[in-house]
């Protein structure tokens, strides 16, 4: 038999089964979300895996990663939250509508007219600036022309 050979391949198969269970550690750690990894923040474990190749995959899967049946803390959300998540703005909102300050204003009623009505503006007034009065050299329309049947 020819040990050495043999050697070397299961040195190969090591290394290759090292290299793919690190890896697979590795991508399960960086993709797990946030609220299910245990004990340290991803990064750490990140670290861990790469630097002890089995060892860290082998503690990363029994202390640091959680299952997605309960995840180990929900993650806090920063920043502002919106605003019916306020009891706060809740209750200053409900108690502004028992006050009335948001209560709709009344319709404005139709029958109210002016006290001094004034005529209508037709379009002709309105085109010519005209004020009512007529030149006597405008015709019926209200045109001043030296046109047809005209003449002076």
């Amino acid at each position: 038999m020819d040990y050495p050979w043999i050697m070397a391949r299961l040195l190969i198969a090591a290394i290759v089964l090292a290299a793919a269970v690190t890896l697979y550690g590795l991508f399960d750690c960086l993709l797990r979300d946030r609220g299910l990894v245990r004990v340290l923040p991803k990064p750490v474990w990140a670290i861990i895996i790469l630097v002890l190749p089995v060892l860290g995959f082998v503690l990363w899967y029994i202390f640091g990663r959680g299952s997605e049946d309960k995840p180990s803390q929900a993650p806090r959300r920063r920043g502002p939250t919106a605003p019916d998540d306020d009891e706060d703005y809740l209750r200053k909102v409900d108690r502004d509508v028992k006050l009335g300050k948001h209560a709709p204003e009344p319709p404005k009623s139709e029958d109210t007219k002016p006290s001094s009505p004034e005529p209508p503006v037709t379009d002709a007034d309105d085109a010519s600036g005209d004020t009512g009065e007529r030149d006597s050299n405008t015709d019926e329309h209200g045109s001043k022309g030296e046109g047809r049947g005209h003449s002076n």
